[in-house]
C-alpha cells in the first residue's frame, strides 16, 4: 500500500513539474513573439538540404501568434534530417540544430 502511495505521489510530482515547465516555455515563446524576436532563432531548410536565413515575411509569419490547432501554423522540424509529412526536406529549423558542416546563407 505504501509503495502505491509513493508511486502515485511521484507521478503527480512529475506531472506538476512538466506542466510548470511547459507553461514557462509557452510564456517565453509568447513574449518573444510579441517582441518580434522569436523568429531570430530559426532558419529555413530548402528541399535540396541547403540552409538560409529567413526573409522579412517569414520572420513576420513566425512571430504571429497561432492557436495550437490552427492549420495555418508553421511546421517546425525537430532536427535537420526530419522530413515533412509529404516527404520534403524543407521547413523551419532552430538554428541550434543546423549541422556544423553546413553554412547558413543570407
Amino acid at each position: 500500500m505504501e509503495v502505491a502511495i509513493f508511486i502515485a505521489a511521484a507521478i503527480l510530482l512529475c506531472l506538476g513539474v512538466t506542466l510548470l515547465l511547459g507553461r514557462r516555455s509557452y510564456k517565453r515563446e509568447r513574449e518573444a513573439k510579441a517582441a518580434g524576436s522569436f523568429a531570430l532563432s530559426f532558419v529555413w531548410v530548402n528541399d535540396d538540404g541547403s540552409v538560409r536565413e529567413l526573409d522579412a515575411e517569414e520572420r513576420s509569419y513566425l512571430n504571429t501568434e497561432f492557436h495550437p490547432t490552427d492549420g495555418a501554423r508553421p511546421y517546425f522540424k525537430s532536427k535537420y534530417e526530419t522530413k515533412t509529412p509529404d516527404g520534403r526536406m524543407s521547413g523551419f529549423l532552430n538554428r541550434d540544430n543546423v549541422p556544423k558542416r553546413l553554412s547558413v546563407r543570407e
